[in-house]
């Protein structure tokens, strides 16, 4: 009965894999074998990081490697692409929840931190009830800031692996459709990055979700600059030994400023952020009065 069923898997699977979002991508075999084929660990915990890419996912991770299950933008490739190919109509809810499923049965892991699991974030809540999600939360002036001198630092992750085969989450996420550069942010053209109004949506889109759709008592919301500061409550909050988190942990640092926001008109920054942010921004970072780079 088990191969019986194995072959309808498998099957459906390749034929999800022939979508026009899957193509680019090689589907691993471990795809296409069924859940039962990968044994159920005992996990100590179960949790995921659902904070921006740039709000200390990667310390997160490192965090919780050396005593713990964890990994960071864990099978990033696949899973983008299968993002994309749920966002686009290739593939249904059913099928976008039992590939998530499946991954995560695969992997076992105690801490999965991502700012993909953002993608993932329904399911994860709904059928992974014993679940509880760390966000990280970065102001939206510094978090821009960092974001933009990563993806100049880096050009061959974002002009070849990232563009050539996964753009469209790019476009997904800051909307390059629908914003289209004003002249006083000429300069991010001319570095080939998006709009102000694609990278501020983007932020109150992504951090609004997370907290409307994670029940309060399974979210833990800690910023960014007190990660170190926050272990003991980590700690608490997951239910593990006090002390088996180190304390000083920061990595993925960027070290080259380019300083391409304080190239923007101020009053035309902090207007597109305010437009956006606003709300955020007044409950979270009341201290930040505008951008001060």
């Amino acid at each position: 009965m088990k191969l019986k069923n194995f072959s309808k898997e498998a099957k459906k699977l390749v034929s999800i894999a022939r979508t026009a979002d899957l193509k680019k991508t090689a589907i691993p075999f471990y795809d296409i074998l069924p859940s039962w084929c990968f044994p159920e660990r005992h996990l100590r915990f179960k949790a995921y990081c659902v904070g921006m890419g740039k709000t200390g996912t990667s310390s997160l991770h490192v965090t919780f490697s050396n005593q713990y299950r964890s990994a960071h933008y864990a099978e990033d490739r696949f899973v983008i692409n299968r993002i994309l190919a749920f966002s686009n109509g290739k593939i249904n809810q059913t099928e976008f929840t039992r590939y998530v499923k499946h991954r995560d049965r695969r992997l076992g892991l105690e801490m999965d931190s991502s700012p993909l699991n953002y993608h993932l974030i329904d399911i994860l809540v709904s059928e992974f009830s014993e679940a509880k999600f760390i966000f990280t939360l970065r102001d939206c002036y510094s978090w821009l800031d960092s974001f933009i001198n990563h993806s100049l630092t880096y050009p061959q992750i974002y002009n070849t692996w990232f563009r050539h085969h996964n753009v469209k989450l790019e476009e997904l996420h800051f909307r390059s459709n629908k914003f289209k550069h004003a002249k006083e942010e000429q300069v991010l053209a001319d570095n080939g990055l998006y709009t102000l109004e694609g990278y501020f949506s983007y932020w109150k889109e992504h951090n609004s979700k997370v907290l409307a759709t994670v029940p309060p008592e399974r979210l833990l919301v800690v910023k960014t600059s007190q990660i170190n500061q926050n272990i003991n409550r980590i700690e608490t909050f997951l239910g593990i030994m006090p002390g088996s988190l180190p304390t000083q942990v920061r990595v993925n640092v960027g070290k080259k400023k380019f300083n391409l926001l304080s190239k923007i008109d101020k009053r035309f920054l902090e207007e597109k952020a305010e437009a956006h942010c606003k709300e955020l921004m007044d409950e979270y970072f009341s201290d930040v009065k505008g951008f001060n780079f």
